[in-house]
């Protein structure tokens, strides 16, 4: 059986020399055709490490997963994790522009500055509507592991860009951005942070912090005039604009951004 072959081969050559040259997204179609294609993925054959926070396990209690079928409770093997973890890394790379980070020997969560950054991630409020702004300053999180990550990026990604089809092609300088978003929660958190202290230049905080806007997804989904792609900007601008997409000018006494002229 061909599934046979497939398991002689070693974990590493798997992720680096098969599943990079597929898109991210095939490989949660790849991970159901047989239990070692899924611990290839996912570094453990337990599911609930899959559905993660849309389970009623927590994303700890799935870095904790255990092979129940087995009955083991020992913690994911570190060697499966490991390349698990390159794998999701290199998708949130690849597919949501952060940067490759420095080698790690065992490849797991840590606080190494470099590795550290894939790990972050925003969570999408589970109730929308015209008042619920896209993006919360207080969902950003820090998840357990990079494919939890990736899945919360993939979510954002696909709340954006509902109009288009899944599969279709997404112009560089158009694309979700992982970075810029969690830049643009903390520059919004501070606004917020400022605006809620007390002692800052009495009620003109509070006056400006009703004035924003619930942020919104932003997708023009047009061309530029000469029919070329967007640039960076585009995709800052998604960033900055989910979580505010601007000012009620009619309820500030003072006039521009944030009562400048």
């Amino acid at each position: 059986m061909a599934s046979s072959s497939f398991d002689l081969l070693p974990q590493s050559i798997i992720t680096s020399s098969i599943l990079q040259f597929l898109q991210s997204r095939d490989w949660l179609s790849f991970r159901l055709a047989s239990r070692s294609c899924y611990v290839a993925v996912h570094g453990t054959s337990d599911v609930f490490h899959a559905v993660g926070s849309e389970s009623n396990k927590s994303d700890d209690d799935c870095l904790e997963a255990t092979d129940e079928k087995n009955g083991e409770s020992t913690p994911l093997k570190k060697e499966l994790l490991s390349e698990s973890e390159s794998l999701w890394k290199f998708a949130l790379v690849r597919d949501y522009g952060f940067e490759h980070a420095p080698n790690n020997s065992n490849g797991n969560n840590n606080n190494n500055s470099g590795d550290d950054q894939f790990y972050h991630s925003i969570r999408s409020p589970e109730d929308t509507n015209d008042e619920t702004p896209f993006l919360r300053t207080s969902d950003v999180f820090k998840a357990p592991t990079a494919f939890s990550s990736w899945k919360h990026w993939r979510k954002i990604d696909r709340r954006i860009h509902s109009t288009r089809n899944p599969a279709a092609f997404i112009p560089r300088g158009e694309r979700v951005v992982g970075p810029y978003f969690l830049r643009a929660a903390s520059l919004w958190k501070k606004i917020e942070q400022w605006c809620e202290n007390e002692s800052s230049y009495k009620s003109i905080g509070r006056e400006i912090q009703s004035s924003l806007l619930p942020g919104r997804g932003l997708d023009p989904n047009l061309l530029t005039s000469d029919g070329g792609e967007y640039d960076a900007a585009i995709s800052a601008l998604k960033a900055v604009y989910s979580f505010y997409s601007g000012q009620d000018g009619d309820s500030l006494r003072l006039g521009g951004l944030f009562g400048g002229d």
